[in-house]
């Protein structure tokens, strides 16, 4: 069994082209039956892959897209998908459709994986995630876009001033003292190309 990772895409591009994604997806997703006999439904990666003319057996598309929808001139979905993004399945589309580039931010925290394209944070703004249990046993999952709002959000959590990196871990020990199931994950998602 896979750790399932999630990732959300923006694709940007000619008009035309996007819309021509967009009714291809569509049209797939609602059909009936899938495309493509398989044990993920009618918005399979593999599907996809299939009416782009290649060999779903050949490309990474262990997974499926939900939350189709057009947001302006741009394409917006996300993906479930096994233990990484299956950018090979996106980047086949951009081999079909040359104007369009696509932009993504994918987490898979079971192996502390946090990934995005987006360097200047065009479309995925958020740079930091919180995974948080509190000494008192409350549980947060939340984002930031800068290590400042991160640390004024958890001094206001724990109800005292957080500065940097020191004072969360001073906190952390605190609270672990308090609660040995209490926990905080802070990750950074990981710019590439």
């Amino acid at each position: 069994m896979p750790n399932w990772c999630s990732t959300a895409y923006v694709i940007e591009g000619d008009a035309q082209e996007i819309k021509s994604l967009y009714e291809l997806m569509k049209d797939l997703q609602d059909r009936k039956t899938p495309a493509v006999k398989n044990g993920f439904g009618t918005s399979w990666l593999g599907c996809l892959v299939d009416a782009l003319g290649k060999d779903w057996d050949k490309v990474s598309c262990r997974g499926d897209w939900a939350n189709l929808e057009m947001v302006g001139e741009t394409l917006r979905f996300t993906t479930e998908t096994a233990w990484g993004p299956c950018n090979e399945t996106f980047d086949l589309v951009c081999e079909k459709f040359p104007s369009l580039r696509y932009y993504y931010q994918t987490e898979e925290p079971g192996m502390g994986f946090y990934e995005t394209n987006d360097s200047e944070g065009k479309y995925f703004t958020d740079k930091y995630i919180v995974d948080l249990c509190t000494a008192k046993g409350k549980y947060f999952c939340e984002y930031f876009a800068d290590r400042e709002s991160l640390f004024a959000w958890l001094g206001e959590v724990a109800g005292k001033t957080v500065r940097s990196e020191q004072d969360a871990k001073a906190l952390f020990e605190e609270w672990a003292q308090e609660n040995p199931d209490s926990c905080c994950s802070i990750n950074e998602y990981v710019v590439v190309d």
